[in-house]
């Protein structure tokens, strides 16, 4: 059709001066009254057909939509539901996404002879954790009750405009609006809970006073006593006051099903040092979530923290096999090796703690810790290994090395007593017992041990080495009348020389033997007696022997045969002076 240019310009004209249209705010709303739970299912859809009426007619349209009777009962119809059946939450929700519902009313009818009760709220399927409790209102008709019903759910509706502002003001983290769009919200709807709850987030990201948070929160759970999102801003605004541990345990026992958000309640109980509650919420969790690492670690710090280390120490062990976190954490390390050591397994701790050291070389605590077990462990390592093996020459060696370490010979001794009573081949052992006494000033006690030592064997090296060191030592710058010194020195070369006889041991014996003989003879002119005589003859005899077997080659062999050639006749003729008797035919 084409018009005429004046009718044209009419036109024009008449849009110029009309009002200039405002763009919508906000989409429009799909509200959803869900099929109510009721004894009788007549009465039921009587007060649904009713409520959805009367919002249909009061509401908005503008800003919301009531989804019609027939629509739902011909979707339910179609999926195979007669009209009598009840729907579950689970039913509920398909329902709701299947309507594309942005609120649902849900409720219950209990029906009294002249009177119908209906308790009911509006929930968010954006949210289903959001919940808004409508009055509860009663009737003698479906119709009255229906009518009633819409009104408080009209009512309630008054907040959503200020919730969506608030809502929006948050995700673009601007507060001051959200909370002004929030209180504006709960003016409009004082028994508001859905707008307070955002108001209580708003309030607690915007750091102002606690105590408003605290309060505001508290006002939403009197309301809706299972809205965890207040539950827990109320919760985190207490900080480490003490009610916070009931506002956690609170948390916790509200929405054990929520794994991240009762780690969660778990951990702040253990921060806030309430380790019982913290133990029985992990445990509550762990029958829920059995195959949950991050429960058994919470279960573990729940233990250490109650001092119950058999428990500890058996989920540690559990957790450093299966666990990654756990094992690469030093912290759990320390805690778990302190369990072990606690619960009386000390060589696990001990083997925890060597490990640990090794895994991180850089944690000073760790070092400590295993520095500070393995000192401690010292005394009392041996005793409880030899009340385990009491024959193991091996411990008793160790147990006498640590009581040298501290300084009690006479443990010691006694230690390797029972080395060598267990193991009779055991040489270091008679050796250390031979150190032992010579420390005591006892060097008889000395030598007789090491006359006992094996001289067959693998150590038997060892042993000759010894006693030729020993009888050195003994003799170095001892003069030529100190018999007795003499004596235990030539007792130790021969002792080394039946070892293994070789030209060194018979030079010493060879050297040996001259000295005690120049001494006899020096005492036997001083005091003209015959013992002294008749001693250094004997012991020339030795000297003899040897040189006969062989003492090497050398200077040093040369001077043994021109001594003894020389003390030979001094010899002889102190026998013939001072023993008449020895030198008649």
């Amino acid at each position: 059709m084409i018009l005429n240019p004046m009718r044209k310009l009419g036109l024009i004209a008449a849009l110029l001066a009309a009002p200039v249209l405002q763009a919508q705010e906000f989409t429009v709303q799909t509200l959803l009254v869900a099929p109510l739970d009721a004894a009788s299912p007549r009465i039921a859809r009587q007060v649904e057909r009713a409520t959805r009426s009367r919002l249909a007619r009061s509401a908005n349209r503008r800003e919301v939509r009531v989804v019609g009777s027939d629509t739902i009962e011909n979707s339910l119809r179609r999926a195979g539901y007669t009209n009598d059946i009840k729907l579950n939450d689970g039913e509920r929700r398909l329902l709701a996404r299947q309507m594309r519902a942005d609120e649902i009313v849900v409720g219950v009818i209990e029906s009294r002879p002249g009177t119908i009760e209906v308790k009911a709220h509006i929930a968010l399927p954006r949210d289903w954790r959001l919940i808004q409790p409508l009055p509860v209102v009663r009737g003698p008709t479906p119709a009255a009750v229906g009518d009633s019903l819409a009104t408080q759910v009209i009512r309630a509706r008054s907040q959503m405009i200020g919730l969506r502002r608030c809502e929006n003001a948050l995700r673009m983290d601007d507060l001051s609006r959200a909370i002004q769009s929030a209180e504006a919200a709960v003016s409009s709807y004082t028994a508001s809970t859905l707008a307070r709850t955002c108001l209580a987030v708003a309030l607690r990201l915007s750091g102002v006073n606690s105590d408003s948070v605290i309060r505001v929160s508290e006002d939403v759970l009197r309301g809706d006593s299972a809205n965890i999102v207040a539950a827990v801003v109320r919760a985190r605004a207490l900080a480490s006051s003490k009610p916070a541990t009931d506002a956690w345990d609170y948390v916790l026992r509200l929405r054990p099903d929520s794994l991240d958000l009762a780690l969660t309640a778990v951990e702040e109980l253990l921060r806030l040092q309430d380790a019982v509650r913290a133990l029985d919420g992990a445990g509550r969790l762990a029958a829920i979530h059995e195959s949950e690492l991050r429960v058994k670690r919470l279960m573990f710090r729940a233990y250490v923290a109650l001092s119950q280390w058999k428990n500890a120490a058996v989920l540690g062990d559990s957790l450093d096999w299966q666990d990654v976190a756990f094992r690469t954490d030093s912290t759990y390390a320390i805690r778990h090796i302190e369990a072990l050591r606690l619960s009386g397994d000390t060589l696990a701790a001990i083997s925890k703690s060597a490990r640990s050291v090794k895994e991180f070389p850089g944690d000073l605590s760790m070092y400590l810790q295993y520095a500070q077990l393995v000192k401690g462990e010292g005394p009392a390592v041996f005793p409880r290994g030899l009340a385990l093996f009491p024959s193991s020459s091996e411990l008793h060696v160790l147990a006498a090395r640590e009581a040298v370490a501290a300084g009690k010979r006479r443990d010691a001794l006694n230690s390797l007593g029972a080395a060598i009573k267990s193991d009779t081949a055991l040489t270091q052992g008679f050796l250390q017992i031979a150190q032992l006494w010579l420390e005591e000033q006892q060097p008889d006690s000395a030598v007789a041990v090491i006359a006992r030592a094996p001289r067959t064997g693998p150590r038997a090296e060892l042993l000759r080495t010894y006693a030729m060191a020993q009888g050195r030592q003994m003799i170095g710058g001892t003069p030529d009348t100190a018999f007795t010194v003499w004596r235990r020195a030539l007792h130790l070369f021969a002792i080394a020389d039946s070892v293994d006889s070789r030209d060194d041991t018979r030079g010493l014996i060879a050297a040996t033997t001259l000295q005690l003989a120049r001494g006899g003879l020096v005492l036997a002119s001083k005091d003209r007696q015959c013992p002294p005589a008749t001693m250094a003859n004997e012991v020339l005899g030795i000297t003899a022997t040897m040189l006969e077997r062989g003492v090497g080659d050398g200077t040093g062999a040369t001077e043994l045969r021109e001594a003894y050639d020389a003390m030979r006749p001094i010899a002889d003729a102190a026998i013939k002076r001072y023993c008449p008797a020895q030198s008649q035919p």
